[in-house]
C-alpha cells in the first residue's frame, strides 16, 4: 500500500502545479486530503502540502500553506485556523 500512496501524492503533487485543474481536484478530494493529514502519521507533512484553505485575505480563492506562510507578515509566528463544513457563518 505505500507504493500506492507514495504515487498517489506524487501524482496530486504534480497536478496542484496547475492551479486551475487542481483546484477542481481538491474540490472532490479536498475533505479527505483534510483527513489524511490526522490520519497518516508518515506521510502528513506532504499531505499537509496539498491542503488548500480560505484565508481572511484571500477571499474565495482557495490557497496553500506555502504561500500562506510566504505571504505572512513580519513578526508573525503563529498561525490560527478554525474548521467546519463550510466558510457559510
Amino acid at each position: 500500500i505505500s507504493a500506492l500512496v507514495k504515487k498517489c501524492l506524487e501524482m496530486f503533487a504534480e497536478s496542484a502545479e496547475q492551479k486551475d485543474d487542481y483546484n477542481k481536484l481538491y474540490e472532490q478530494f479536498g475533505k479527505c486530503s483534510k483527513l489524511g493529514v490526522h490520519e497518516d502519521s508518515t506521510n502528513h507533512t506532504k499531505v499537509a502540502e496539498l491542503l488548500r484553505l480560505h484565508t481572511s485575505k484571500s477571499g474565495a480563492e482557495l490557497i496553500g500553506l506555502k504561500e500562506y506562510i510566504d505571504r505572512m507578515e513580519e513578526g508573525q509566528n503563529d498561525i490560527y485556523y478554525i474548521t467546519g463544513a463550510s466558510i457559510a457563518v
